[in-house]
């Protein structure tokens, strides 16, 4: 491609995208930013001002038609996801859509079909897999830890995210005429924190620990907080365990344990804006040795779009890919499913 650059348009200027994706857009190497689509004209217009952005489009078929690009970030809500990567995927856009993939396994398996009879790229956002701690521990389970006996993982949401937020980010850019989904996912805050948390906790999981052959699950809901625990069980036969609480009165807590054939993975994962690695503890038992990362300070919004470009440019594959964004979306559904009555749900 042109400059051996992709040129990415951006769908969506909520939150996501000034918090996160934009930011990453203007930094990342091999990528180009070239246009912005959005349905509220003055937010589009304040958006593309402050990133220095002259494609501007409302009309989302419109922009996959006459905007100059290769590919498409897709920052919308949930329940658009899976219909907006369909119109661009047959519009020849390579699609990087946020998580989850879609709002249920049969909209993602019909997305996934149509990624393969097109030929073109898409990946997931779950921008954790290109932390480069987690990275890591991926590489060191795959290439020492041998067969995986146990896997452990926390996420807890802390209640004090929004003065965090405050002090770290920029001031949000807002309009009334924002496009939204017909009923508000947050009426629903049971399921909301559920699929926007658990997105992230769960693929890790699977990123870390393999395939995921059943979940047993318990929630708690007390004081308008939310506490899920649950017993996973893997394809390869080992066992694991998770907590997903939103939100607790404590600072943010997600960190994941591997122990395997060979050794042990600790991971201690901090707050995503923080731009910090995790921090990754890996012991090899047939070497009696510890190995720990440096950790120097990276973005995982720009890294996940540095790995997109080269999906795309060097015909690699995508991290995480539409299937392994359809697992996720399968054990999310298990685990609400057994969340309700307590019962052993099997991903057939």
């Amino acid at each position: 491609m042109a400059d051996d650059a992709l040129k990415i348009g951006l769908l969506g200027c909520g939150p996501i995208s000034q918090f996160a994706h934009l930011p990453a857009l203007l930094k990342a190497h091999r990528v180009r930013l070239v246009a912005l689509c959005d349905g509220a004209d003055d937010l589009l217009e304040a958006v593309g001002r402050r990133a220095g952005i002259k494609q501007l489009y409302t009309q989302y078929t419109t922009f996959l038609k006459a905007a100059d690009i290769d590919a498409v970030l897709i920052a919308a809500a949930d329940s658009f996801h899976a219909p907006l990567a369909t119109e661009a995927l047959r519009a020849g856009k390579h699609v990087l859509v946020e998580k989850p993939l879609g709002v249920n396994s049969p909209e993602c398996r019909t997305l996934a079909e149509l990624v393969r009879s097109t030929g073109l790229k898409l990946q997931v956002g779950n921008m954790k897999r290109h932390d480069p701690g987690i990275a890591f521990a991926h590489r060191f389970i795959q290439e020492r830890l041998g067969q995986v006996l146990s896997v452990g993982g926390w996420y807890c949401d802390t209640l004090f995210r929004p003065a965090i937020q405050e002090t770290l980010l920029p001031p949000l850019l807002k309009s009334a005429r924002a496009v939204r989904p017909a009923r508000d996912p947050k009426v629903d805050k049971r399921h909301y924190s559920l699929v926007t948390h658990g997105a992230h906790l769960f693929d890790t999981i699977c990123y870390l620990g393999g395939q995921v052959k059943a979940v047993t699950a318990k929630l708690a809901e007390k004081f308008d907080q939310h506490s899920w625990h649950g017993l996973i069980e893997f394809q390869h036969g080992g066992i694991g365990h998770f907590e997903l609480s939103v939100k607790i009165n404590s600072d943010w807590s997600e960190g994941y344990t591997v122990h395997g054939e060979h050794g042990s993975v600790t991971v201690k994962t901090f707050h995503p804006f923080y731009y910090r690695p995790s921090e990754v503890r890996a012991f090899d038992a047939r070497a009696e040795q510890w190995h720990t990362p440096l950790g120097a300070h990276s973005n995982p919004y720009k890294n996940q779009l540095e790995a997109f470009a080269r999906s795309v440019l060097d015909n690699r594959s995508t991290c995480p890919d539409v299937d392994e964004g359809l697992a996720d979306v399968r054990v999310l559904e298990a685990v609400e499913v057994s969340a309700g009555g307590g019962s052993r749900v099997a991903l057939a």
